[in-house]
């Protein structure tokens, strides 16, 4: 079945890539500098046109090479330098270039090396403008700069649209090339191989599990070690489901077939902690039956005449469409004591008045759940029992319909302290933010690097094209190290950005054991712009807290995380940014504290975005926040009592492209103090050296862009400026001679 809303989707998706192309296929803008408004100082961003899916991230020469299809290079993962903004060359008009992958064909497979090449090839989805017909083709590189359309293309010829997004790698079991290639609306993975990378074979298709409310893209297939342990490695499947999550299966890979492993967590839920209640894998035992419509066991598929059912933990659950609609009947679940705070479950079907999940408390239905929508998968939902503590429940799934859509699927009760309230479908979410897309792993070609790094395009294509920068829009996330990992709680994936970005590190801040009892507790570190590194932690002491950050915070404006310890959910609250997005949703997800009951975070701040970690990278969340370039105050909140904070470290960070101190990168040598007052101004600046120095002295004024509105000599080291005549915003102070230089921000009214 497909939704209208995936329709929406692909629309939006073709028409942002055609945009895509224009930008690349354009006349060449003019090289920029580097500092427009929100331009990001720590992430790959290209210097004009759009950046989307990371395509074919590769190390091989010492060299990381990333492409989108434009084509970056890199000696450390951190600083980048653009070799071009278009790498795929001669593709026939009428064409356009999808994304894809590169590989390096050490071993001359296809036959396109040289004595003294080793060739790059490009594989990528070609797309026929017209018709929206999408192929698989090649391009290939003896310079490892730009690559050469191959004639003989297309080498996976296919007559329809929505068959995209090709990765690559050797697979060196069975000594051929794999790819990982979707069908985008069928919601699937499939698995083709070769032995030259210009003749593929299909083996197999992957497709029965995971979120399938919108179409998947950007596959990608590796081996992680479970645990640290080399001797027990597990494959990885991840797949993005657009609008824009990146989901992930665990398992093993023969070559041919992707098996989803038994402790995979669509198997058991055991991602979803607490006291599992009733899973329906041994038929309804603990509840029960009446009338016809749940028939005699719980499903274990889709019901004859049903639309496709997903979503469901394991095999079994309850479905109400046994013997379609017409049926009647309720499922009534033996009595228990409420000794957790919320009751947790996947519900799914018919949203009618007459189907629902009831709790029912000392024989008093006290709240019913529906389905959010009628349809046949199944979300997250999670309730509130906690005025119930100790008191006896049961619980009621009904169907009192008749009509389409009179049935009501359900699966895997939990009762927990964590509230599991996501209302998304049941998958392992690499990223729980709205801005974290097409994640790709680098294949390390050197064999010098056991980790396994991968990076994602930071972006959303609700508002793709709606973000408000120029001359580039888009740019990836932070390049992370991934590690797997199983601790009783199921496979978790972890991602923790590289120990590199520590290179870029300065002006380093620490503060210990401190309380926040207020609403406006300004923490002490000034980054002079949005462009830091955080870590801090919290000790939870009562399930009545609720504290958290302002990030980026001025007038009128603040980006908002926020953990809630009644819920044990964070949220994160873009609103209160000055810009429209298409859409503007607050993330919420659910963590789990260490038994020490502290919530570290690890959050990096780059002028548009934001990136938060918590539970040692268990939980990620990615969200653009296009915030006032003035506005970068750091306040620390607490409400229904104080918090305790045990540490905060943070540290202001260069930019990787080598941005000058005068537009606030760093502190220069031989810096003299400079007082600014009053600050904020509306007319009058005074300055004051607090030294002695040498005059005469040179004066400047500028924006955190670089613009200069003054510039003038001084005789006097103590002086004042007439300001008047600025316009309300951040400004920067800049005041040299032959010898020392200061540097100091104030704002306009």
């Amino acid at each position: 079945m497909t939704s209208s809303g995936c329709i929406r989707f692909e629309l939006l998706a073709k028409t942002a890539t055609l945009l895509l192309l224009s930008f690349i296929f354009g006349e060449p803008a003019k090289a920029q500098s580097y500092t427009e408004p929100y331009r990001p100082q720590f992430h790959v961003s290209p210097q004009f046109g759009f950046m989307g899916d990371p395509n074919g991230p590769i190390k091989y020469d010492g060299k990381y090479h990333l492409f989108y299809w434009g084509h970056f290079t890199s000696d450390d993962l951190v600083h980048w330098t653009q070799l071009n903004t278009n790498a795929l060359n001669g593709t026939p008009g009428g064409f356009g270039n999808w994304s894809g992958c590169v590989v390096v064909d050490e071993q001359n497979t296809a036959g396109f090396n040289t004595e003294e090449d080793t060739a790059m090839v490009a594989v990528y989805t070609l797309n026929l403008n017209s018709t929206g017909i999408q192929q698989q083709a090649i391009s290939v590189s003896l310079n490892h700069v730009n690559f050469q359309y191959y004639q003989n293309n297309p080498v996976i010829p296919y007559n329809g649209p929505d068959f995209r997004d090709p990765q690559v790698f050797w697979h060196e079991q069975t000594g051929r090339w794999v790819m990982v290639v979707t069908k985008p609306i069928n919601r699937s993975i499939e698995i083709f191989s070769s032995e030259n990378l210009k003749n593929w074979t299909l083996e197999s298709i992957f497709n029965d599990r995971g979120a399938k409310r919108e179409v998947w893209e950007v596959p990608d297939l590796f081996q992680l070690p479970l645990n640290g342990d080399p001797n027990n490695m597990k494959w990885v499947m991840t797949c993005g489901m657009g609008p824009n999550r990146m989901q992930y299966w665990v398992g093993d890979f023969d070559g041919s077939t992707f098996t989803l492993d038994a402790a995979d967590n669509l198997l058991t839920g055991n991602h979803v902690r607490g006291n599992l209640f009733a899973d329906f894998e041994n038929g309804f035992a603990g509840w029960t039956a009446e009338g016809t419509a749940f028939g005699n066991a719980p499903a274990t598929g889709t019901l004859p005449d049903q639309q496709q059912v997903d979503g469901f933990t394991g095999f079994g659950y309850l479905n109400s469409y046994h013997n379609g609609d017409a049926a009647t009947g309720k499922m009534t679940s033996s009595d228990f004591i409420i000794e957790k705070r919320f009751i947790n479950f996947q519900i799914g079907g018919g949203s009618l008045t007459d189907v629902g999940f009831n709790i029912v408390v000392e024989n008093q239905v006290v709240q019913t759940i529906k389905s959010t929508s009628n349809a046949e998968r199944m979300q997250w939902r999670g309730i509130d029992v906690s005025q119930h503590l100790g008191k006896t429940a049961r619980i009621e799934v009904f169907d009192n319909a008749t009509a389409g859509w009179g049935h009501i699927l359900v699966d895997h009760v939990v009762f927990s302290d964590v509230q599991y309230d996501s209302r998304v479908e049941n998958a392992n979410w690499m990223d729980w933010g709205f801005d974290f897309y097409a994640h790709k792993t680098f294949r390390n070609y050197d064999e010098d690097d056991e980790r396994t790094i991968g990076l994602a395009w930071m972006g959303n294509w609700a508002y793709a094209q709606s973000v408000p920068t120029t001359p580039w829009k888009g740019c990836e996330s932070l390049a992370k190290e991934l590690h797997l990992i199983d601790q009783g709680n199921g496979y978790e994936l972890l991602q923790k950005p590289i120990d590199e970005f520590h290179s870029i590190r300065y002006d380093d801040f620490e503060k210990n054991n401190f309380t926040v009892n207020s609403t406006g507790h300004m923490l002490e570190f000034d980054p002079g712009r949005n462009v830091y590194e955080m870590k801090i932690s919290f000790k939870v002491e009562n399930e009545n807290q609720m504290f958290g950050l302002n990030l980026a915070e001025g007038p009128g404006q603040k980006f908002v995380v926020t953990y809630d310890a009644e819920t044990s959910n964070i949220s994160i609250d873009r609103m209160a940014t000055p810009f429209n997005f298409a859409s503007k949703w607050v993330t919420k997800t659910p963590v789990y504290l260490s038994a020490d009951s502290i919530l570290d975070l690890h959050i990096f701040v780059d002028q548009s975005s934001v990136e938060i970690h918590a539970e040692d990278y268990r939980t990620n969340i990615t969200s653009l926040a296009f915030t006032n370039t003035a506005a970068h105050g750091i306040s620390l909140f607490s409400e229904n009592g104080s918090v305790e904070v045990l540490q905060v470290e943070a540290w202001q960070l260069q930019s990787i492209w080598g941005i000058p101190t005068s537009v606030g990168e760093g502190p220069k040598k031989n810096e003299m103090q400079l007082e600014i007052f009053p600050n904020p101004v509306e007319d009058v600046l005074k300055f004051n050296t607090k030294e002695d120095i040498a005059t005469p002295i040179k004066v400047k004024i500028f924006d955190s862009n670089g613009r200069e509105f003054l510039q003038k000599t001084m005789f006097n080291p103590a002086n004042s400026l007439n300001v008047s005549g600025l316009a309300s915003g951040m400004y920067f102070l800049e005041i040299t001679n032959d010898k020392k230089t200061g540097m100091g921000k104030f704002l306009k009214k």
